[in-house]
């Protein structure tokens, strides 16, 4: 059951990839991704954030993947193993901080689809939205 769990991993992250390959490279798959995330609770500016940001969730999930593994297979915790499993965690740790960054201000640009670069973040669109500014994030 436990290595059930692991492949599950490596299949989500792996589906999780192929999806953010696709939407770098088609911005019409944008709207595609807006509806899926209708579950979140949040505004359109958010859930286009998280979009904007998915291409580190999928690098979050290849280093949980590691961690989850380095678990199931419960190595022994000295030299390469410990390295991994600080490579992984320091990779999740940076990669949650670059989402908050990229949802709340679109940055690093670098992290960002193509077509999705010249968006506001959540705070910029706000700002906008609450001035009555011209620039909104693109739909």
């Amino acid at each position: 059951m436990q290595y059930f769990i692991g492949l599950f991993f490596v299949a989500g992250s792996a589906f999780m990839t192929w999806k953010v390959a696709q939407l770098w490279r088609d911005a019409d798959l944008v709207e595609h991704f807006m509806a899926t995330f209708s579950f979140m609770p949040f505004g359109k500016e958010v859930k286009r954030g998280e979009i904007r940001s998915l291409a580190l969730t999928v690098v979050s999930l290849w280093g949980v993947t590691v961690l989850l593994f380095l678990g199931l297979l419960d190595v022994d915790m000295s030299g390469p193993s410990t390295a991994l499993f600080a490579v992984a965690l320091v990779t999740v740790l940076l990669c949650l901080l670059c989402e908050v960054s990229v949802v709340l201000f679109n940055a690093p640009k670098f992290v960002v689809p193509p077509h999705m670069r010249s968006d506001l973040g959540v705070l910029a669109a706000r700002r906008a939205n609450r001035a009555g500014g011209s620039r909104r994030t693109r739909t």
